[in-house]
């Protein structure tokens, strides 16, 4: 294998049956110059063993007691660990179409971040998914089963399924325009990470560290890679809690601090 010149870090919390869907979607890539590094946030469930089975990538797992919400420590554990001059960002309840690291590849630049998007898969079509038909490259694109489940409202976003390469069309469409950061799809330069120190580890509440994030890069003057109907991926249903008041007036709050270019509690402490 050639030398790591990316490092795939996924988040993950007692979420085994749809991280062998991820990890599963991974040993199909076009693109195979990656190494895995699993960010667990002290699962109880069988994601150490599962990371301990045979992959076709480099697959290292890191954790951490369960002492509350977490994820911004144990992400910049990780990133301390990893290899790879380019990070990119997943969450363990998605599955990834077999160009999603090759795109990304493609996307990156020197001085900016990839802000890819997800299809919302319902839960009538979750229901169904397995690791044979991921194996065998039926959640690749857009397939019958999975317009027929948009046009019933089940999945959201179906559209975001179609691949679309071409420069013209893309910016016809407006895919090119640059979005805001979403957690479990994006990518960036491990130093301009570093820069801005990391994750912001002061934030111990569900929801609010991807968008913080977003701020200080951007802040720090790197520019944002809009990535729809590029890096496709699709998120797999389950319940989801909204983020406090609390939460969303904060970030509100820091949209608006220019100045807020470090995180005091980061990759440093």
């Amino acid at each position: 294998m050639a030398s790591v010149t990316a490092t795939i870090i996924i988040t993950t919390y007692n979420q085994a049956p749809t991280l062998r869907l991820l990890l599963t979607s991974l040993q199909r890539q076009t693109e195979k110059n990656f190494e895995v590094i699993v960010a667990d946030d002290g699962s109880s469930d069988e994601t150490k063993s599962l990371c301990e089975e045979a992959w076709s990538f480099p697959l290292r797992f890191v954790t951490q007691p369960d002492e509350g919400y977490r994820k911004s420590k144990i992400l910049n554990q990780v990133i301390r660990q990893a290899r790879g001059d380019y990070l990119i960002f997943l969450d363990g309840d998605v599955i990834v179409e077999k160009h999603f690291v090759e795109d990304h590849f493609n996307l990156r630049r020197p001085g900016h971040f990839v802000c890819g998007r997800r299809v919302d898969l319902g839960p009538e079509f979750s229901k169904n998914l397995n690791t044979e038909n991921v194996t065998t490259g039926k959640y690749d694109g857009l397939s019958l089963a999975l317009l027929w489940s948009g046009l019933k409202k089940d999945t959201i976003s179906w559209k975001r399924a179609v691949r679309i390469t071409t420069p013209l069309c893309r910016k016809l469409l407006g895919y090119d325009r640059p979005l805001d950061l979403l957690g479990s799809n994006f990518s960036a330069w491990k130093s301009d990470i570093q820069e801005v120190n990391g994750f912001n580890e002061a934030l111990k509440a569900y929801w609010g560290e991807d968008g913080d994030l977003f701020i200080r890069l951007r802040n720090s003057g790197k520019k944002p890679i809009g990535a729809k109907s590029l890096c496709i991926q699709y998120h797999v249903f389950h319940p989801r809690r909204p983020p406090s008041k609390e939460n969303v007036q904060m970030y509100e709050e820091l949209l608006k601090d220019k100045e807020y270019k470090r995180a005091k509690q980061g990759l440093e402490s």
